[in-house]
């Protein structure tokens, strides 16, 4: 009887936190949403502003000069005395080389179009502000004011990447993939 009671125990509890991830992850999801959000497979979610983080004050400008992939560009920034590369924080995009995966190309043109050459890019670290390739990891909103990594998730170009201790968007960002996922959104609906 113990191990029948045991085994119930068992049950109940798993259901339980299936239902409350399931309730979670759909509120997450419902969050904003509006009609704005539907879209074709392989096509693109367009974003809301709701719950988004706008620029922050302290923001550095930087221009644009090359978008290497889906979630790597190249910046010229005058007080590091030339051009740096910057890594996206948490997103990850298909990669381009040495074989191209599936919406790699989409993912830099995309990228290439909320970012082109010349474009002013508004920069925010988070806890740590480097990688080990060296490469700048940051946040990064459009002159107008477009939080670009939020963006490439929510359009089905990137998927969400959390590495500690840079998560201060991650929920935000896992949020908008779960949206994208389920309107077969970009990558979601082509690959």
């Amino acid at each position: 009887m113990a191990r029948t009671g045991s085994r119930l125990t068992t049950v109940v509890v798993t259901a339980a936190i299936l239902a409350i991830a399931a309730v979670a992850a759909w509120a997450a999801a419902d969050v904003g949403r509006d009609d704005t959000h539907a879209a074709e497979p392989g096509g693109r979610a367009t974003a809301t502003a709701a719950g988004i983080p706008s620029r922050p004050d302290d923001a550095v400008a930087l221009t644009v000069t090359y978008v290497f992939d889906g979630d790597t560009i190249e910046v010229a920034e005058p007080s590091a005395g030339g051009r740096i590369r910057v890594r996206l924080i948490g997103i990850d995009t298909p990669e381009g080389t040495p074989a191209p995966e599936c919406w790699a190309d989409e993912a830099r043109a995309h990228l290439a179009e909320l970012l082109p050459e010349g474009a002013t890019v508004w920069s925010a670290p988070d806890a740590e502000p480097n990688d080990r390739y060296g490469r700048a990891l940051r946040y990064l909103w459009t002159d107008d004011g477009r939080f670009v990594n939020y963006e490439l998730v929510a359009a089905g170009d990137a998927e969400t990447l959390r590495i500690a201790p840079n998560t201060a968007h991650a929920d935000l960002f896992a949020a908008a993939q779960v949206e994208a996922e389920a309107v077969r959104a970009g990558q979601w609906g082509a690959c």
